[in-house]
């Protein structure tokens, strides 16, 4: 093996250990459950990105809370976001437009020697020291996720990428918005109660927690309180507490068994216990209770993250739940913390930076830009080789390493079909540009297409249906903004073929024969090439896993 191999290989193997050690971190913290961690994997493998950006697309994690744990990650600091509002032009020149855009890196401060540079991968081989000699200063990198760099590119260097990725800054911006102030520096610890295994699985592995309540006790309290309810409530009722259902006066002092069993109250009345055994109920609330609740202050997080795992609830009927629990603070006499309110823990505090402002000499003033006016160079688009149906299956079922290698094999194996294609994906009720081929159509122009799935369309139409259209471009608003964006050819019959994975539509294949040409009618093969996709895309998510469980020790 030379030199080159193994450098290649050494890198391979960095990246795979630091992309899984970003999930464990996170797992081993609570901030989100293996599931969550599972559903990210696919996302990825399926509609590319970062594993942090497709946690970020599932409203899994936020973006403060990615920024930071990239940063122990890569073992460097990050930034906060309101420190990034102001970014001097002559600092932005002194890394060029072509470096910018090969490292995802972009100048934010200049001090003395000191060049700060935030980076989506600040681990990359090469790339501190290239950056280094370009500049002639010394790099100091800071991380951040690769959707805020991909804007800071945008924004400084008109440097443009999927639309996919624009979608969940915008998605982010929303929900932090939304999103309550935190707690300052809440340093919460972990149940020592396992809430993953159900009682069918495995007994609760603890050591013997003293006796919150009892059995008896749990159950003769809440007798008379539920002989007055009824027994269903409407969604709607359960959301507006009626008079009846409001909590009981508030309690001189308030004892852990009183909070367990207004708790249980609340998790009954709300059916849980049609979802998950009363026992099992009862021994998480007296080992949840003694472990969490401190000088007055209980987080809801662990409650919440039992509940959704234990009884597979939606979200909404889960915050519906948390929201009841909530309202008993005021007669329990405790703070409760929900979990969209609780802070990073306090060790995390350390990898943030904070950039004292320079205080320079004064001078005229410089500037404002959209992005730097550098020349761009122009780089052709790759040649998609044409594929026999043989080749393409060979490359789908045995040579794939990831999604780009799927798009080439569809498209090469397009080629003997149509002059033009495009790959598209399918995400949150949008369809996405990815990758094509044929006149006036490049990459850049199709990544910067989106179409909704809310208006109607022949992409709607072929998702609704899971079936492939053949025939005319129906006139419709968004199928006139489609064709404009492919060039404003008008072709006489199109082709639209949907690629499935778990019965889902997660790719559409466009083709057509340019200007007022029809598409071939026997494309069978074709059909057939599609039909091996979920194979592929599952082959792909094995070798991730077997990745993870080597990295894991062989654990899961």
């Amino acid at each position: 093996m030379n030199l080159l191999t193994k450098n290649f290989y050494a890198k391979t193997i960095s990246e795979m250990v630091k992309r899984f050690e970003l999930g464990q971190m996170l797992v081993k913290d609570r901030l989100i459950t293996p599931a969550q961690l599972k559903e990210a994997v696919y996302n990825q493998v399926i509609f590319g990105g970062r594993l942090g950006t497709n946690l970020l697309e599932l409203g899994y994690i936020d973006e403060e809370t990615l920024a930071k744990y990239l940063a122990r990650q890569h073992r460097v600091k990050t930034i906060r976001l309101e420190d990034l509002s102001q970014i001097r032009p002559s600092v932005l020149k002194l890394i060029p437009r072509r470096l910018a855009e090969k490292y995802q890196a972009i100048p934010i401060r200049l001090e003395g020697n000191k060049l700060y540079v935030v980076m989506s991968n600040p681990s990359e081989m090469g790339a501190l020291s290239e950056l280094s000699f370009v500049t002639g200063k010394t790099i100091i990198p800071l991380v951040l996720p690769e959707v805020r760099i991909f804007d800071l590119l945008n924004r400084y260097y008109g440097i443009g990428r999927e639309l996919r990725y624009m979608n969940i800054a915008i998605l982010e911006a929303e929900r932090r918005k939304k999103r309550p102030k935190k707690v300052a520096k809440l340093k919460l610890k972990k149940l020592a109660v396992p809430i993953k295994q159900t009682p069918e699985k495995e007994k609760l592995k603890k050591e013997p927690v003293e006796e919150l309540i009892s059995e008896e006790e749990f159950q003769s309290l809440t007798t008379e309180y539920f002989s007055k309810k009824q027994k269903e409530e409407t969604e709607q009722e359960v959301l507006k507490p009626s008079p009846e259902s409001q909590p009981a006066p508030p309690l001189e002092k308030t004892t852990p068994k009183q909070v367990a069993l207004a708790i249980y109250r609340e998790l009954v009345r709300q059916g849980i216990d049609q979802e998950i055994p009363q026992p099992r109920i009862q021994d998480f609330l007296k080992a949840y209770i003694k472990s969490e609740l401190k000088d007055g202050i209980l987080s809801l997080k662990l409650l919440a993250n039992f509940l959704r795992q234990e009884a597979s609830l939606k979200e909404e009927k889960l915050n519906q739940i948390i929201n009841s629990i909530s309202r008993l603070e005021e007669s329990l006499g405790i703070t409760m913390v929900r979990p969209e309110e609780e802070a990073v823990v306090e060790e995390l505090e350390e990898e943030v930076i904070e950039l004292e402002e320079v205080v320079e000499p004064e001078k005229a003033p410089e500037p404002e830009i959209e992005y730097l006016p550098e020349p761009e160079e122009i780089v052709p688009e790759p040649e998609i080789p044409e594929l026999s149906f043989e080749q393409a299956t060979k490359i789908l079922l045995e040579e794939t390493q990831n999604r780009d290698d799927l798009a080439r094999a569809v498209l090469g194996f397009a080629k003997g079909f149509f002059s033009r294609a495009v790959l598209f994906t399918v995400r949150n009720n949008q369809v996405f540009g990815w990758q094509g081929f044929g006149e006036k159509i490049t990459t850049r122009e199709v990544q910067n297409f989106s179409l909704s799935l809310d208006q109607s369309s022949l992409f709607k139409t072929v998702v609704e249906t899971s079936c492939h259209y053949l025939g005319p471009v129906i006139a419709q608003p968004e199928n006139e903004r489609f064709l404009e964006a492919l060039g404003g050819i008008k072709p006489q019959s199109v082709f639209l073929i949907p690629l499935l994975w778990q019965e889902k539509v997660v790719y559409i294949l466009y083709g057509d024969n340019g200007e007022g040409a029809n598409v071939p009618f026997e494309i069978g093969e074709l059909l057939i090439l599609a039909q091996k996709l979920p194979s592929a895309i599952q082959r792909l998510i094995e070798e991730k896993k077997k990745q993870y469980q080597v990295i894991q020790g062989g654990k899961t």
